[in-house]
């Protein structure tokens, strides 16, 4: 059954109607478990993900299972098939920030408690029936609709959202739908790749663009394999680089600045000139967090868009991949946060500094990898 029609065949009534991970493992776990071992490994997970004859509820429990092995946070028994049956319903989580963040590996801690595999699962399904079949169900890509995944592919959706804030006809205009229904992507730095099939979990497990169809998941499948041959890797499931993202989407070159050289007494003269010069040439830039004291509801190790700058209020403009929401407990700043809607909120520029390590701001220098 094609994913396209599990919303409509899993009714409420039907007695079929989203069956548990526990009973999805049951059915299929001699399917994903190729040598017969009773045990899975990485390559027979990876395998199963790459099978596109794995779909739906199959498909959506493979992805809960990679979700948990691939960051390395849990201290993991070998994976049985009794093993995942018996893995508890809800996880102990004893972090405050969005439920979808406990996955990204831009999270460095580690958990002491047993993960769960249900909530996953429920969430992979769930974007197996919300997500479109189209390749751009709209007129053009929305940069309200991209979503970051939980894989820790910050630096890449950073990238396509600064992108489509930008211009959003420049993210369709490098798509091309073929007659055979495969998919041929070309970056801005010339870089062509053809993506024959995307599977039901590239997009249970992927960034999505939701109901915007299928141009986000298609366009991640192209730059990982893209990453995946510079890390001479075998395969799109084995890890994610961050790679020059800015250089590959635009074919231009990038000013990399390091903030670390400024502080809220220094002279931020330059920066400001810089910042508004590359609003006033609608050039992209991102920055990102590193080994620093952060406010409340902003991240640790994650990469963000920087969308605008306001010389008049002296305000940067930044967006968290993530879309969150989040409400400081008090005024804004560096001790209780800043309100955040849709992942964007806005930073005085002598926070910014404290906040953020490093800022990449394109340039119109061709790019030569």
């Amino acid at each position: 059954m094609p994913f396209s029609l599990l919303k409509a065949e899993n009714s409420p009534g039907n007695s079929d109607f989203l069956k548990s991970f526990a009973e999805v493992v049951k059915i299929n776990f001699s399917q994903w478990d190729i040598n017969g071992d009773g045990q899975l490994s990485e390559d027979e997970i990876i395998a199963a993900l790459s099978n596109s004859k794995i779909k739906n509820e199959s498909a959506a429990a493979m992805v809960a299972i990679d979700k948990v092995i691939r960051h390395h946070k849990y201290k993991l028994p070998p994976l049985t098939k009794d093993y995942f049956i018996s893995s508890p319903l809800k996880e102990a989580a004893k972090s405050k920030e969005d439920a979808d963040s406990a996955d990204d590996g831009s999270k460095s801690e580690k958990y002491d408690y047993p993960p769960a595999y249900q909530p996953r699962y429920r969430d992979a399904i769930n974007k197996l029936r919300v997500t479109s079949q189209e390749l751009f169900p709209q007129s053009l890509p929305l940069f309200t609709a991209a979503h970051q995944g939980t894989l820790g592919d910050c630096m890449f959706v950073s990238t396509v959202g600064a992108v489509l804030y930008r211009n959003p006809a420049d993210i369709k205009t490098m798509f091309k739908q073929n007659k055979d229904r495969s998919f041929t992507v070309t970056f801005g730095n010339g870089q062509i790749v053809k993506i024959a099939h995307l599977t039901d979990s590239d997009i249970a497990m992927w960034s999505s663009a939701g109901t915007n169809g299928l141009w986000l998941t298609v366009l991640e499948k192209a730059y990982r394999r893209i990453q995946a041959q510079s890390l001479k890797k075998a395969n799109v499931y084995e890890g994610f680089a961050s790679g020059q993202t800015v250089e590959i989407f635009t074919g231009h070159d990038v000013q990399k600045i390091d903030l670390k050289e400024f502080t809220p007494n220094s002279s931020l003269k330059t920066l400001r000139k810089k910042l508004d010069k590359a609003v006033s040439e609608q050039l992209l830039m991102k920055t990102g967090t590193g080994g620093k004291k952060l406010p409340p509801g902003v991240p640790h190790g994650h990469a963000f868009a920087v969308l605008g700058y306001d010389k008049k209020t002296d305000l940067v403009q930044v967006w968290n991949p993530w879309r969150n929401n989040f409400t400081p407990d008090g005024p804004d700043g560096l001790k209780n946060g800043y309100t955040t809607k849709g992942g964007q909120f806005f930073v005085p520029i002598k926070e910014f500094v404290e906040i953020f390590s490093n800022i990449n701001i394109e340039t119109k220098i061709p790019y030569r990898d």
